[in-house]
């Protein structure tokens, strides 16, 4: 999937989204300054979906992004306080993208930033192949 597609897969099914738009996506600045805390390289899809949506949630499962608030005082699904300060999932090797009420926990490997893994307590597989594809499996799973 390309980010054409997804655009218009969003459109779509825009009722199961709720995106925001590029007035509030973070500046480059706000993503080094996550790159650096998270010590990664985000992937260029996932920094592609920050730069036009800013955020948001499928079916109310939400994407974490970046809150552009200091780290420590962003709470919710700003993808540093999350994976730093709520929990060091990096310490773990993991960046998580987000959580759903069934206990699924999607997230990027530290050692491979471009794939998304699921896991299920200690199980733990490949999901998406890359970001794009992952957002595409997210929303088609409700569809």
């Amino acid at each position: 999937m390309n980010r054409e597609e997804l655009i218009e897969l969003f459109e779509k099914y825009s009722d199961l989204i709720n995106m925001g738009t590029s007035d509030d996506a973070p500046d480059n600045d706000w993503i080094d300054a996550a790159e650096k805390a998270l010590l990664v390289r985000l992937p260029a899809d996932y920094k592609w979906f920050l730069n036009n949506y800013g955020g948001g949630d499928i079916c109310g499962e939400e994407i974490y992004s970046i809150y552009c608030l200091p780290f420590n005082e962003a709470v919710g699904g700003d993808i540093v306080y999350q994976n730093m300060i709520a929990k060091n999932n990096v310490e773990s090797g993991k960046i998580v993208l987000s959580n759903t009420d069934f206990g699924e926990e999607f997230f990027f490997d530290t050692n491979d930033m471009e794939k998304v893994y699921i896991s299920i307590g200690n199980n733990r597989q490949l999901y998406a192949s890359d970001f794009l594809e992952y957002l595409q499996k997210r929303l088609l799973s409700y569809v």
